[in-house]
């Protein structure tokens, strides 16, 4: 028996759902159901790293990995290998030469040196959606001078407060876009493997980023779970500076494309 049998799709989590088992409820005890359910249809031959591989798997499709998903242009996406870095022996027969880690493991890392992979990590913090790349710069600016009026500043120390703070915002949007940007690069020089801990939000939200602002990628569109995160690609886009767009290979057309399908109107919200 073929260990691709233990993959159930009608039990995976898919790119445009956050969660399959939503209908079980948002309470502790829904929680607690999907937890027993996730533990229950993840084979052990993901997480025991004493397990050996059957012969008879030969590509990463032929085991069952949480939230794997072909996303076209021979790459994948989905939980982290760092499990069992058995499995990435499998990315090397499906002639994936690069593992992109959002989650940071340094098992994985190892495991990658170890066997000749390369390693690229582009981590994705729990606040990785609050850098201001992601907020509405008017929003920013009014809850910042609403902050700053219950002080006792002069129109001197007001002015330059919030000077500072627009520096502030400036550079850590400047940084976002030279840390994505060098991602999407990676992205597009071959086929990899991207995954977080189980490929559930991160993953493919990350994944939705790439889709909207990397010109150059030819695998499938995905787009963002929630309207938390499209909100947050949407403004990200308000943001983007001229140099930006040109870092990211976003040219007139595109930008005009992209413009229309986020409705954001030309020079304006």
């Amino acid at each position: 028996m073929k260990i691709a049998s233990l993959n159930p799709y009608n039990l995976t989590f898919k790119s445009n759902n956050c969660d399959d088992y939503s209908s079980m409820g948002d309470d502790l005890y829904g929680a607690k159901l999907r937890s027993v359910l996730r533990n229950h249809i993840y084979p052990q031959l993901l997480f025991e790293e004493e397990n050996t591989m059957p012969d008879y798997a030969h590509s990463i499709e032929d085991v069952y990995i949480p939230n794997m998903e072909n996303i076209g242009s021979g790459s994948y996406r989905g939980a982290s290998l760092f499990r069992n870095s058995k499995c990435l022996d499998l990315l090397v027969n499906s002639d994936i030469s690069t593992v992109i880690d959002l989650a940071g493991f340094d098992k994985l890392k190892h495991a990658c040196e170890d066997k000749n992979l390369k390693y690229y990590r582009y981590y994705v913090p729990l606040d990785y959606w609050m850098n201001p790349i992601f907020a509405d710069d008017k929003d920013l600016l009014d809850k910042k001078e609403s902050e700053l009026y219950t002080k006792s500043l002069n129109k001197k120390e007001f002015l330059s407060q919030l000077e500072n703070y627009k520096f502030d915002v400036t550079s850590k949007r400047k940084l976002f876009i030279d840390e994505f940007a060098d991602f999407v690069d990676v992205v597009n020089s071959g086929p990899f493997y991207i995954g977080c801990d189980l490929g559930e939000f991160r993953t493919p939200n990350v994944l939705a980023l790439n889709s909207y602002f990397n010109p150059k990628w030819n695998g499938d569109k995905m787009e963002p779970t929630t309207e938390f995160v499209r909100e947050c690609i949407k403004n990200m886009y308000k943001n983007l500076t001229d140099e930006d767009k040109k870092r990211l290979g976003i040219d007139s057309d595109y930008d005009k494309k992209l413009r229309e399908k986020l409705g954001v109107k030309k020079g304006g919200n």
